[in-house]
């Protein structure tokens, strides 16, 4: 993991809020060179703040809301207006500040839609060939290593790019989540990372330890980090004191 690869913000509320600002920026700058863009979300505190600042910062983003396709990197497998489900709580956020054409908004398939994980991890995987290469694709870290719906120790060895899991950790123990081979296929890979609880993941990150999902993250084009101070705390660090309140972490 080389310096340009992580940002460093002050605080969680800092990195919400400065991602969401990139996030816009960075996929109107791409619209204004390519027409359609693409962006693929995921679920977690966090993503639902940046998911809150993008909506109040619509109105002034020059994106072009109906030229964007909308994936998501992992669901739960329930009914599509369960209130768990990942893409009813980004489009709940996101919906009243953006106006995004219908036919380009790709959730996970759902229980209803298809009649297992499995079925719908390869319906998915068959969609995701065809709209392939997603532009962005925002992944958060958690404090026990998983990223999207995959688990550690997690099996890298299949090509799939798209994995049903049944027994996942928490309440909804069926989930649809695309695999390490499915979210490298996307152009860039942003990796959400705050408090003290991830100081130690992001070090595995950091040293590229074999045992952290994300030493296998490579994306076609860049893996970003963005992180806040307590994330990075176990870091090689240098500190510029920029009026945006971004830091560089690693040396």
């Amino acid at each position: 993991m080389t310096l340009d690869r992580i940002l460093c913000f002050d605080d969680c509320a800092s990195l919400a809020e400065n991602t969401a600002v990139l996030l816009l920026e960075t996929l109107a700058n791409r619209q204004s060179q390519v027409g359609e863009v693409s962006l693929c979300l995921g679920g977690g505190d966090l993503a639902n703040d940046i998911y809150d600042y993008m909506a109040t910062l619509g109105a002034k983003s020059p994106l072009d809301a109906s030229n964007i396709h909308l994936w998501w990197n992992w669901d739960y497998f329930v009914p599509l207006d369960n209130p768990a489900r990942n893409s009813l709580t980004a489009l709940s956020r996101l919906g009243g500040a953006f106006t995004f054409d219908p036919t380009k908004i790709h959730p996970i398939p759902s229980v209803g839609v298809a009649a297992d994980p499995e079925a719908g991890a390869q319906q998915y995987a068959g969609e995701l060939r065809d709209g392939a290469p997603i532009d962005i694709c925002l992944l958060e870290l958690t404090s026990d290593g998983h990223i999207a719906g995959l688990f550690p120790p997690h099996d890298n060895s299949t090509s799939s790019l798209v994995a049903g899991i049944h027994q996942a950790p928490g309440s909804h123990q069926e989930l649809i989540t695309m695999t390490l081979a499915g979210l490298n296929t996307c152009r860039e890979i942003w990796v959400l990372a705050h408090g003290k609880d991830l100081a130690r993941e992001m070090k595995s990150a950091y040293n590229q330890d074999p045992s952290s999902i994300t030493s296998e993250l490579t994306g076609t084009e860049i893996v970003l980090y963005l992180t806040d101070i307590e994330a990075t705390s176990l870091l090689p660090f240098h500190q510029c004191e920029l009026s945006t309140g971004i830091h560089s972490a690693g040396q």
